[in-house]
């Protein structure tokens, strides 16, 4: 989403610190969601804040209207939930403060990494469309006139030239057709349930996805249970935070899992998304009666352990996509310089 979700994501950070702030001060949230809008400048926020404020001042739940203003992301109404519930807002909206800037910051790691490489890309497809569509066909049109013959290497430009120009408008349609298809599917939600899955287990960053999961569902947890929620209560209730279906599904079906009698840490490690250390530390914890305790510390440990992780993919994505750019910018200079060559000489 670029500079715009970027600044977004900002925007939402700056917004739950104030909001922390501000129920920290101890100010009510029907007083302080007035302050906290004078200082908003967001449009969208600005009118979502309004929306939220006549809600509350009504008597809707909080988090109900933050639902209902549809300008916040699924995490952050989840989590405002579960503050709401457990009266622990103010930790909650600090929490979401961080969570957001790194997101921020992390989206703007991501995009100055391939930001050079993609230049690259459209350098290199640049001069292959310049030679194929100008320089070949001109020495080729020379040394025909001279009675030669058209060396192999320069027949496949030819045809990519070729192909460039009849195909431009079929593959610019073909693009633009793609475009609103992946729109659809992500404003429909179609396929959404085998997308969340992909996001879990596939080999490439699925890893990653669980540490992060791992992280939100022992930092919701930690909330419930140090509110004086039952186990029970609280699993149920940190379902929604995941915001991916296919893991909200397992997660539902722990708590069914548990209030059958199994054990939590049985159950977490029966749906198979969380590591195999944190599963052993909450049967510690569960054991020694520090369950709430050890999830607030899990929830930091897996939080940075995703960003370490993350952040090796992001530091190698500069130098792997340019080094597969240079190797193929080489080949296809070669393989235009060697039909050049070929055509001078027989030019010669």
């Amino acid at each position: 989403m670029g500079k715009k979700a970027k600044g977004y994501e900002m925007d939402l950070s700056i917004l739950c610190h104030q909001f922390s702030l501000v129920l920290k001060s101890g100010i009510h949230p029907v007083e302080g969601i007035p302050l906290v809008l004078e200082d908003t400048v967001n449009p969208r926020l600005r009118k979502a804040l309004e929306s939220i404020r006549d809600e509350v001042v009504f008597g809707s739940p909080m988090h109900s209207a933050f639902e209902a203003s549809k300008a916040f992301p699924a995490y952050m109404t989840a989590l405002v939930k579960v503050g709401e519930k457990t009266g622990m807002l103010e930790p909650v909206f600090e929490g979401l403060s961080r969570f957001y800037e790194n997101m921020a910051n992390t989206r703007r790691r991501i995009r100055s990494a391939v930001s050079y490489p993609l230049i690259l890309a459209v350098f290199m497809l640049g001069v292959i469309a310049l030679i194929s569509l100008k320089v070949i066909p001109l020495f080729v049109e020379i040394l025909t006139s001279l009675g030669g013959t058209v060396p192999a290497q320069a027949s496949v430009f030819i045809a990519l030239g070729n192909g460039l120009k009849d195909g431009f408008v079929i593959a610019a349609t073909v693009l633009a057709i793609l475009i609103v298809v992946g729109w659809l599917v992500k404003r429909l939600g179609i396929f959404r349930s085998f997308i969340d899955r992909f996001k879990v287990v596939n080999p490439f960053t699925g890893a990653i996805y669980r540490k992060i999961i791992t992280s939100r569902f022992s930092g919701a947890m930690s909330l419930t249970l140090k509110s004086g929620m039952t186990l029970t209560e609280g699993f149920s209730l940190v379902s929604g935070v995941l915001d991916n279906s296919y893991v909200s599904r397992k997660i539902k079906e722990a708590v069914s899992a548990v209030s059958k009698g199994k054990s939590f840490w049985e159950a977490l490690k029966d749906t198979g998304l969380f590591p195999g250390l944190f599963v052993r530390l909450v049967r510690t914890g569960e054991k020694t009666g520090s369950l709430d305790a050890m999830m607030d510390k899990v929830s930091h440990t897996w939080q940075e352990e995703a960003d370490a992780s993350l952040d090796r993919v992001i530091n190698s994505i500069e130098p792997v996509c340019v080094t597969v750019l240079s190797l193929v910018l080489a080949g296809v200079l070669l393989s235009v310089i060697l039909p050049l060559i070929s055509i001078m000489s027989s030019i010669g």
